[in-house]
């Protein structure tokens, strides 16, 4: 019976220890979990802190920017009817009499009209989420070629595309609810509204145009942008966008009487 009975104390103080044990890792695994909490508020707090600090900051702020822009300009078939007549002259020249010359070469203009505009100006910011911008540019775009008379003296033909647009725009924060990209930074939608200022042209071998200057502007531009990088107050954008724009000559004597400057636009931005 004392045998029996000290079996059974001995299960008893093995119980008990085995249950203070299990008290004590409770209570060490109820502290981690408390300062796992208070490690992620932390980290949530430093997450705002340091969303705040990169906030575009109100007030006025500067911009330049590049790119490139595949300009949508349809007159370039006119361009291409006339060097193809040039074409055919050079032809009937060397059928008239062809005996120990060589035939006419033609090179043709690009079938894409590739730009480089620059930009600048000025953006007011009111917050976070919207701001207007003013700003100015240059756009050019050249076109040269070669024909080769049956006498192989060169003879070159352009045309070029030159425009001074005056824009304002309008930007507007896209909420992170709608971007699918954990972490992202600014995604905006830019709304633009163009003129064209004078010394706005065409010039060409054949002839020039002069843009009239439209008071109720020449089209409107619809950009996304991201910012990708910043640091104290400096960020960089890039935006992809589509214009339309288009202008007209009173010039009775213009080689075009209107014209097309829009098309797709890749353009990188820099803000301070």
């Amino acid at each position: 019976m004392i045998f029996r009975k000290a079996i059974i104390f001995c299960l008893f103080l093995c119980a008990v220890v085995f249950a203070d044990t299990t008290a004590v890792d409770t209570t060490v695994a109820d502290t981690l979990v408390a300062d796992t909490a208070v490690a992620d508020t932390i980290v949530a707090d430093t997450t705002v802190m340091i969303a705040d600090s990169v906030k575009i900051k109100p007030g006025l702020h500067f911009f330049a920017s590049v790119g490139a822009q595949f300009i949508n300009f349809k007159g370039r078939s006119k361009f291409k009817a006339l060097l193809d007549t040039q074409y055919v002259k050079y032809w009937e020249d060397f059928a008239n009499d062809y005996e120990g010359f060589t035939p006419p070469l033609k090179q043709d203009f690009q079938t894409a009209n590739l730009a480089l505009p620059i930009m600048a100006g000025l953006i007011w910011q009111f917050n976070d989420v919207h701001s207007v911008g003013l700003g100015t540019g240059f756009v050019y775009s050249s076109e040269s070629v070669v024909l080769t008379d049956k006498h192989d003296e060169n003879r070159n033909y352009e045309y070029a595309l030159q425009a001074f647009p005056l824009f304002v725009e309008y930007r507007l924060l896209i909420s992170p609810d709608f971007i699918s990209i954990k972490n992202g930074d600014y995604f905006s939608l830019f709304l633009r509204y163009y003129w064209m200022l004078p010394g706005t042209e065409i010039y060409s071998s054949w002839g020039n145009a002069k843009a009239d200057f439209d008071p109720l502007g020449s089209g409107f531009g619809v950009f996304l942008g991201y910012r990708f990088w910043e640091w104290e107050g400096f960020s960089i954008w890039g935006e992809l966008g589509y214009l339309s724009l288009e202008v007209k000559s009173s010039d009775k004597n213009a080689i075009l009487d209107s014209w097309d400057l829009g098309g797709v636009a890749i353009m990188v931005r820099a803000m301070f």
